[in-house]
């Protein structure tokens, strides 16, 4: 293991501030590839996408997400992130220093008031009429038009650079914070190219 994470840090290259072509190659939609058992979750995953293909670091994925709530889910679920990069056959976890790694615990109810002020929410089960933006996960179809991916590197971060590119591999985690339970899961597989060039 320490050589592979010795590997790692050794083929890293700074990318601060530059520009790149991201390629979507597939998506694991409710993570049944990794279980059968996650197929049944109560938050399952219709489809999920990159909204462009262009990536300047620091900057954001843009990310489009439809969702169908098969339970009435607490407004307390959170999501979560970790990241990949593929060397050979070994999948190596992004440290959490580009801010995008399994350390960062993000509110569900914060990605709805975002795309609600944004309008990129669209929420075809409103109940509520007066309050289309509420954080009650009520059953029925969510659409995020734009669920940003920010990508950035801490000033803490002054061996790794976090990013180069090749393939990666990321998962994206919804549970019950309390339980811990998952409630939800994809696996995105994307490839990063110089801007404009494909290797």
């Amino acid at each position: 293991m320490m050589l592979a994470v010795v590997f790692f840090l050794l083929l890293i290259q700074q990318i601060y501030g530059s520009s790149y072509t991201v390629k979507m190659n597939e998506v694991d939609v409710n993570c049944i590839k990794e279980s059968k058992k996650l197929s049944s979750l109560p938050i399952q995953i219709i489809a999920f996408n990159i909204w462009n293909n262009e990536l300047s670091l620091p900057g954001a994925l843009d990310l489009s997400m439809t969702i169908n709530v098969t339970k009435k889910l607490s407004d307390k679920i959170q999501f979560s992130t970790k990241v990949e990069r593929k060397f050979g056959s070994a999948w190596l976890d992004l440290p959490c220093l580009a801010g995008i790694g399994a350390c960062d615990k993000l509110s569900f109810c914060d990605l709805i008031k975002q795309a609600c002020q944004s309008k990129s929410l669209i929420r075809a089960n409103a109940k509520n009429a007066s309050n289309p933006c509420s954080c009650d996960l009520d059953t029925g179809i969510y659409t995020f038009e734009h669920v940003p991916m920010k990508i950035k590197r801490k000033k803490s971060a002054k061996l790794v650079k976090p990013m180069t590119t090749g393939t990666y591999r990321f998962k994206i985690k919804f549970f019950e914070p309390k339980t811990k339970a998952p409630v939800g899961c994809v696996n995105g597989y994307l490839t990063l190219f110089k801007a404009n060039k494909f290797l």
